[in-house]
């Protein structure tokens, strides 16, 4: 079990989270301020993490412009509302892997092609960044368009500063059709958007590019949901523990690529009660034949919102970890321990009670 991959089993606060938001000048500057102190990614490395400190200001008209700690505008997965509207208790494979970021150095000698060995040296990002961002959207009748443009520092989140002169740049287009007068995290809208980020990492006193992107879609009205969408990244691409036990040490790729993609739905069929299906697909890796790997896992959930701000959520997953080119690995022991790997992934079983207030 995530973080530590230390037990099989856990009972654990997932996300403790405090945090406030208000107005600082009614209509024109407001404020977000959150506070994680629960056990995962984003608190591997302390035990009380600042994950959102961002200050908007709303004086331009088509521009507002919003600077401080907040999410990146990437996957959906990534922005959405967790405690509200993400209706699963794990992020899909791809959207793990290629957007939470632990920041690496390297431990040896640095492989332009294949991998390298590493360790993280932060803990995980959250889908968030320091940066500046202007965004806005735009009404016509039903219609609604939105886009949003993100300069950010790529360096870990416990640093005001970044660690080099290089800068990310992320941008978000999407275009939505509202029904009726929805609004809110749970919106009723059928809604397209596409994504790009592009950036640079430092590893072994080189800098290589770190490329991330995507394009999705989704539909949601009366107890009806349907997401799907596809992500991308090119560059360093951190593949995790190799193997993938505690204290080994972490995969890098500095050229390598990666993608994946899931197809969700839910069905509200009583208003105390929702069933969820997922299946999503992440190839690793994908430059080096001995390296790639492709992990499926497809997720049956059920949502029981027995009180207000209140639910419960019950997730299966089977998962299936597969070696796609098992004879570019040499004979014997490492071809072995690869197969061995991949055969010995288990499914995973998940109950998580998630209260707001």
């Amino acid at each position: 079990m995530g973080p530590e991959l230390k037990d099989n089993d856990e009972l654990h606060f997932n996300r403790a989270r405090l945090g406030a938001r208000g107005n600082i000048l009614p209509g024109k500057i407001n404020y977000f301020l959150l506070v994680e102190a629960g056990k995962n990614a984003v608190t591997s490395q302390r035990d009380v993490m600042v994950t959102d400190a961002s200050v908007t200001f709303n004086y331009i008209p088509g521009a507002r412009i919003r600077t401080g700690l907040f999410k990146v505008p990437t996957s959906e997965e990534a922005l959405v509302t967790v405690h509200t509207s993400f209706p699963y208790v794990y992020f899909s494979n791809a959207a793990t892997n290629l957007l939470v970021e632990n920041q690496v150095k390297s431990t040896g000698a640095v492989s332009l092609a294949g991998a390298s060995n590493g360790a993280p040296v932060s803990a995980g990002s959250g889908f968030r960044d320091w940066g500046v961002q202007v965004y806005d959207w735009f009404n016509k009748n039903p219609w609604e368009f939105s886009y949003t443009l993100m300069v950010s520092n790529g360096n870990e989140t416990e640093e005001l500063s970044n660690n080099d002169s290089n800068k990310d740049v992320t941008g978000r287009l999407q275009a939505s059709y509202v029904f009726g007068k929805s609004k809110g995290s749970n919106r009723e809208d059928a809604s397209v958007w596409v994504w790009h980020q592009n950036g640079e990492r430092g590893f072994g006193g080189q800098n290589f590019d770190r490329i991330r992107e995507g394009i999705g879609a989704r539909y949601q009205k009366g107890p009806w949901r349907a997401t799907a969408e596809f992500l991308r990244g090119d560059g360093m691409i951190v593949a995790g523990p190799n193997p993938p036990f505690p204290g080994q040490p972490t995969q890098i790729g500095v050229n390598e690529k990666a993608d994946g993609w899931y197809l969700e739905g839910g069905w509200r069929f009583h208003k105390d009660w929702e069933v969820d299906l997922r299946h999503d697909v992440f190839n690793r890796m994908t430059e080096t034949a001995a390296l790639e790997r492709q992990l499926t896992s497809t997720t049956l959930g059920a949502n029981w919102y027995f009180y207000k701000n209140t639910r419960l959520t019950l997730n299966y997953e089977w998962r299936d970890l597969e070696v796609p080119n098992p004879l570019a690995i040499p004979a014997g022991a490492q071809r072995n321990n690869a197969q061995l790997i991949a055969d010995n992934l288990g499914d995973r079983a998940s109950l998580q009670l998630t209260w707001f207030f």
